[in-house]
């Protein structure tokens, strides 16, 4: 009986050991079945997280993809197209001649934007005509035909670019009337400015009406191909910018002379010292960054005004004093026209072309019939 007892009592803890057992069974069975649980909710949470960041990186670059569309639509395209735009290179063989005036444009146009583009062309008449420009193509003529000033310009879409101005000439001498302020161009027969005094002046009534006011310029131009080497001539003429022939303050008289490629000349007025100049060439003097005050000149007076030039060198003259002297570089080849100016109507009285050793090539009184 003692021995059964003891080993009865030797085996109660067995038996416990087997509860002990199956219990930490069931809570490793428990706890492996919430890792699992847990494994698999952290599973699908990952996937989601996944599936929420690829729609936020497909939703992202399309949203780059229509910002970039319209950040070139409205902004980088027009920056384009002006950077495009700003590589066109249009020039013209000449810009005065005879009238009518045939001229070659060359031109040079990128292809993305030559589709787009067409020439106009303008007569002093106002009579316009667009064209487009051929493919394969660097060139086209045109003629002008009316006497006065003509215009040509490209033009995208319906933007104005290279604008080139071109005049248009009658051989001999003309009149023309410019209202600065209206952009009024007109011009007229010399016959228009003759008068019995022996000089020319336009009629001030002769000038249209919507002309009429303090910003008319009127211009005596004499035209002849290859007047005279530009680069050695002598140029005189007795003018005046009075009242009489309706001045207006301060009374400017102008004198130029010009080839294809540049010119000379000079501008006096009365007391309105920002207003006068000096160009030779390349360079020019202006009243309105050098300090031109000594100069004291009265264009209600009659005047001759000088321009000699002698080997790049020129030199300007005020009733045969010599009031300025520059130079320049580069050659202005054969003058081809004589533009005396004036604020308001002015008058000449006459007008002598010759060359340095004073061998005369041409002279106009406008007291006889016009040479």
């Amino acid at each position: 009986m003692k021995k059964t007892k003891q080993e009865a009592v030797d085996l109660i803890p067995e038996e416990n050991d087997e509860e002990q057992d199956t219990e930490n069974l069931e809570k490793e069975q428990t706890a492996s079945g919430k890792n699992r649980i847990g494994q698999y909710s952290k599973g699908i949470s990952n996937h989601i997280k996944r599936r929420n960041k690829r729609y936020f990186y497909m939703v992202l670059f399309f949203m780059i993809i229509i910002a970039g569309y319209f950040l070139y639509k409205y902004k980088l395209k027009d920056i384009y197209i002006d950077y495009l735009i700003s590589k066109i290179e249009f020039s013209v063989s000449r810009v005065r001649g005879t009238s009518p005036l045939t001229v070659t444009f060359s031109y040079d146009i990128p292809s993305p934007v030559f589709d787009e583009i067409t020439i106009v062309y303008k007569e002093a008449n106002g009579d316009i005509l667009e064209r487009k420009l051929l493919k394969g193509s660097h060139s086209v003529n045109t003629t002008y035909i009316y006497e006065g000033e003509s215009f040509c310009y490209l033009k995208y879409k319906d933007k104005e670019i290279r604008k080139i101005l071109l005049q248009s000439r009658k051989s001999g001498w003309s009149v023309s009337v410019r209202e600065e302020r209206k952009n009024i161009y007109k011009t007229f027969p010399i016959s228009q400015a003759l008068n019995d005094d022996g000089y020319v002046s336009l009629p001030f009534d002769s000038i249209p009406l919507d002309a009429q006011s303090n910003h008319i310029f009127v211009s005596y131009i004499f035209y002849k191909e290859n007047l005279v080497n530009g680069d050695n001539f002598i140029f005189e003429a007795k003018v005046r910018n009075s009242a009489k022939e309706y001045a207006i303050p301060c009374g400017d008289i102008m004198m130029y002379i010009s080839s294809d490629t540049g010119v000379h000349g000079f501008a006096m007025n009365e007391n309105c010292y920002a207003y006068i100049k000096f160009v030779s060439g390349e360079n020019e003097i202006k009243g309105d960054q050098y300090s031109l005050q000594q100069f004291d000149f009265n264009p209600s007076q009659w005047h001759v005004m000088k321009i000699k030039v002698i080997d790049k060198k020129t030199t300007f003259y005020v009733d045969g004093k010599a009031v300025l002297n520059m130079g320049y570089n580069n050659l202005l080849g054969f003058a081809n026209e004589l533009i005396l100016r004036f604020k308001g109507c002015g008058a000449v009285d006459w007008v002598k072309i010759s060359k340095p050793d004073g061998e005369l090539v041409y002279e106009e009184n406008f007291n006889e019939e016009l040479h």
